[in-house]
């Protein structure tokens, strides 16, 4: 396949290396210094995810060079974020990111995934894959979340990849990492092709859950994410060397975690408004833009990705996005700053911190209470029950078995038709407190082979693929060849 060349018309190139320059402490550099060069060469972008990761946290264990977050640090511009005013549950945060706009637009209040949001919202790999179906996009995760939005609406990604292999999270991560650095080292085989991937590792978002933000257990977790980073950068700088292509590097976190686990040993871990919940970060290293590595961003949010990615490949923005692309929006330009003390400046950030005013903490406590009912009663409050039943069940007791297993299927039955209701009356409530009241200001997407349709049909439906492969017995430095799996 020819490339596709990415770039920005000359005048807007011209007219931010024109512009005035960025707030500094120290030597200033201004927006001369930020050549048109790195704006052109965006070819593959890269967007890593960590669920439930705190900054803080990453600066206490992972601040030192065997962490793939100090190496995007030193490599790119860092920000310590926060999306107090916002839900912190992990579904909303996510939808957030992966489209550009608030919850009050795309409504998603609870873990319980439903795919009208992103047909009305449509996430970054429908808005690539309409625009510029040439590239390739891919997901890598070992949560069905992210296989599910990258397979909604028209336009899903290409390679949609779940790994379900590995006995706990941090083995799934692991797992993500091998097929991350082998799809990256795979586009050395054909550089002509731009590519976008989206890797996700969970485990310190399970650690918080089970064990606590504060924990020594989220703090290993921390620290191997670190590790699996590391390795991911090590591949991208072997691609980068082999081609002589750059790639444009994203980092991000969904929302913090409460420290410690409440008196039953079980952290809800976050959903609320206190600091460390609304805790987040970006991070951007964006290719060939070496002048600004090592910088702090005092203006990234989390709706900015999106809008960034898009950018990176040259594609419109949407009219109605909440976020702007950090790379070219002058406001986001203007507040970067390159501190003495990168750590220290980073913890007083997040230190800066607080809650949202009284009347946003309640109406986002309630909207979370409401909106998770559902997702709690069926994924954490009947499960131990049902395990302890089929406990008795498989002791096959004569009467107390069957007993035991009427009261399960009971349980089920209603459990589950409990658990939809509970999330209906989530949805009303949270529509009622501000969530998905905006409407979109753009068209829905066209359906493929509809006349609006810019993109081949023929190429889009000959170049989607989806792979769950379960690799939990595979020796990691033996993963197998993905494509050839599919062929």
């Amino acid at each position: 396949m020819t490339r596709v060349k990415q770039f920005l018309c000359a005048t807007a190139v011209a007219s931010l290396v024109a512009g005035t320059g960025a707030a500094t402490v120290g030597t200033q550099l201004g927006l001369s210094a930020v050549t048109a060069e790195w704006m052109l060469a965006a070819e593959h972008v890269l967007l890593l995810g960590t669920d439930g990761t705190n900054l803080d946290k990453i600066l206490e264990y992972a601040y030192n060079d065997d962490s793939g977050f100090k190496m995007l640090m030193d490599r790119g511009i860092t920000a310590a974020t926060t999306i107090a005013g916002h839900m912190t549950m992990s579904t909303p945060s996510w939808s957030t990111i992966l489209t550009g706009v608030w919850d009050d637009k795309h409504g998603v209040v609870s873990n319980v995934y439903r795919p009208e949001p992103y047909t009305t919202w449509p996430s970054v790999f429908n808005l690539l894959e309409y625009n510029k179906p040439e590239i390739e996009t891919t997901v890598i995760s070992g949560r069905g979340l992210f296989t599910e939005i990258a397979s909604t609406g028209g336009y899903p990604a290409d390679n949609i990849i779940g790994i379900s292999g590995g006995s706990t999270s941090a083995e799934m991560d692991a797992l993500v990492t091998q097929e991350t650095i082998s799809r990256i080292l795979a586009t050395t085989n054909n550089p002509n092709i731009d590519t976008f991937m989206f890797s996700y590792q969970s485990q310190v978002d399970h650690a918080g859950h089970s064990y606590g933000g504060g924990s020594d257990e989220y703090r290993d977790a921390v620290i191997n994410v670190g590790a699996n980073w590391k390795e991911i950068l090590e591949a991208v700088a072997q691609a980068e060397a082999a081609t002589g292509d750059r790639w444009t590097i994203i980092a991000v976190t969904d929302h913090g975690h409460q420290q410690n686990p409440d008196l039953f040993g079980f952290s809800l871990g976050h959903g609320f408004q206190s600091p460390n919940e609304t805790s987040s970060f970006v991070m951007l290293s964006l290719a060939g833009n070496e002048a600004q590595a090592g910088g702090q961003s005092l203006s990234y949010q989390t709706i900015d990705i999106t809008p960034t990615i898009l950018q990176a490949f040259g594609i419109p923005m949407r009219s109605d996005f909440d976020g702007v692309p950090m790379q070219t929006d002058p406001d986001i330009l203007n507040g970067i700053v390159f501190p003495a003390d990168l750590k220290q400046a980073l913890t007083d950030a997040i230190n800066s911190y607080g809650y949202p005013n009284i009347g946003i903490d309640v109406m986002l406590s309630v909207r979370a209470l409401a909106g998770g009912a559902g997702y709690f009663l069926e994924n954490y409050a009947l499960p131990p029950i049902l395990n302890f039943l089929q406990s008795i069940v498989d002791q096959d007791i004569f009467g107390i078995s069957w007993l035991a297993e009427g009261t399960q299927w009971v349980l089920k039955t209603v459990g589950a038709a409990t658990a939809d209701v509970l999330t209906d009356i989530g949805r009303v409530v949270a529509y009622f407190t501000g969530a998905g009241v905006i409407p979109p200001n753009d068209a829905p997407l066209p359906l493929p082979g509809a006349a609006e349709f810019t993109g081949s049909l023929e190429a889009l439906l000959a170049d989607h693929a989806v792979d769950a492969p379960d690799l939990g017995g595979s020796d990691l430095s033996l993963l197998p060849d993905v494509d050839a799996l599919l062929s």
